[in-house]
């Protein structure tokens, strides 16, 4: 009897350990899941904005068809734009439209994890009346699979945004 306790006493220590090794590669998986996804979002973020910085592409070409970006704040240009297609034509188009040059973004930060991206940045340009626009932007980035991004908390100031569109 005592040998049959034993050998219970083995079997349930045994898969005791192996359900906790189970968790623990459970664990690692997702951590290495994780990790991946937030170097591929980062090298993402990064090529672009050198091509952007380089004159050679646009930010935007990273939305999704059907991403929702939100600016924030109290201006007309605030509040919440659902499809890349909205954004584009109610906000970048007319807001470009107060521009005689490009916006030249310069990187601040750019911080990682999983599926969130802060980027950082400055963007200066000259506006149509000759004065200089300087503005200075933090985007809160939500990444899907596939690298695109879905959705976006843009923070900027929209004083100064006002200002050039008045």
């Amino acid at each position: 009897m005592k040998t049959k306790g034993i050998i219970l006493i083995m079997v349930l220590a045994f898969f005791s350990c192996k359900q906790r090794s189970e968790n623990n590669i459970d664990k690692t998986n997702e951590s290495t899941v994780a990790a991946k996804q937030t170097s591929r979002n980062y090298n993402i973020v990064q090529k672009v904005v050198e091509d952007w910085i380089s004159g050679e592409g646009s930010f935007f070409d990273l939305l999704d068809e059907d991403m929702v970006w939100r600016v924030t704040g109290n201006t007309p240009y605030s509040g919440v734009y659902r499809g890349k297609k909205e954004f584009m034509d109610k906000a970048v188009v007319p807001i470009n439209d107060f521009l005689s040059t490009s916006l030249e973004p310069e990187l601040i930060d750019i911080n990682a994890s999983e599926d969130i991206l802060w980027f950082q940045w400055k963007g200066k340009a000259k506006a149509v009346d000759g004065d200089e626009y300087i503005n200075e932007y933090a985007w809160k980035l939500k990444f899907d699979n596939s690298g695109k991004i879905v959705q976006v908390d843009a923070f900027l100031d929209t004083y100064t945004l006002a200002k050039l569109v008045e």
